[in-house]
């Protein structure tokens, strides 16, 4: 059980409450921990959930299936990170297929919960709600940015605005994406084939270099 707490300590949702805080609070929330096999649904695309996730361990993907048959990568959520919490909070049915991309552990925690104070009058849920309204905000500057990508016209301005902005995250110009190629063509809503041969042109041309998921801007 105690590994279990450990795995709390980095989760942006709890900053600020300390380890041996985390048995009364996570009692309080009725938090339930369920673990998933690799290529496990996780929750169903049109399922309405109460509860949100939090990775602990693993990763899962966010999936949105095409008319057409494909698929397109809506986010990686990996260790510490939440996900469904939109659908839950806005009250609607999830628009995409959370699904596990490894053995994966997921702590669910009951929105309703979280927010309306207890009879124990439990000191978290400030400090909770507060956390909670800013990885909000973190995940629309998120989403704000993918749509910048997505809205360039070509694939290869795409990729530059892509790596430009993890630059700027990261610091320098020598940047780490947390995707494979696949991962990556699915985020920049493109062909793997063609993602390759964009990449491997930038690289010629001595705009990149790169190795796996590496990336230097020349």
């Amino acid at each position: 059980m105690e590994n279990s707490f450990d795995q709390l300590k980095n989760v942006p949702l709890f900053e600020g409450i300390e380890l041996q805080a985390m048995p009364r609070l996570l009692s309080c929330l009725q938090a339930q921990t369920k673990t998933y096999q690799r290529q496990e649904t996780v929750l169903l695309s049109g399922e309405r959930s109460k509860s949100f996730g939090i990775v602990l361990s693993g990763y899962v993907h966010l999936i949105r299936e095409e008319y057409d048959g494909n698929v397109a990568l809506v986010a990686r959520v990996s260790p510490g990170e939440v996900f469904a919490e939109a659908f839950v909070i806005g009250g609607t049915p999830v628009s995409v297929t959370v699904q596990a991309i490894q053995n994966t552990t997921v702590l669910w925690i009951d929105y309703e919960r979280l927010c309306m104070p207890c009879r124990n009058a439990c000191p978290f849920h400030t400090i909770l709600i507060a956390n909670m309204m800013h990885l909000l905000a973190c995940k629309n500057i998120f989403l704000t940015n993918r749509i910048s990508h997505l809205s360039r016209r070509t694939l290869r301005d795409k990729v530059l605005s892509y790596l430009t902005e993890e630059a700027v995250r990261q610091g320098s110009r020598r940047v780490t994406v947390p995707f494979d190629r696949q991962g990556m063509a699915d985020y920049l809503a493109a062909d793997r084939s063609a993602l390759s041969a964009v990449l491997c042109r930038l690289r010629k041309e001595g705009i990149i270099a790169f190795h796996k998921s590496e990336f230097t801007l020349l």
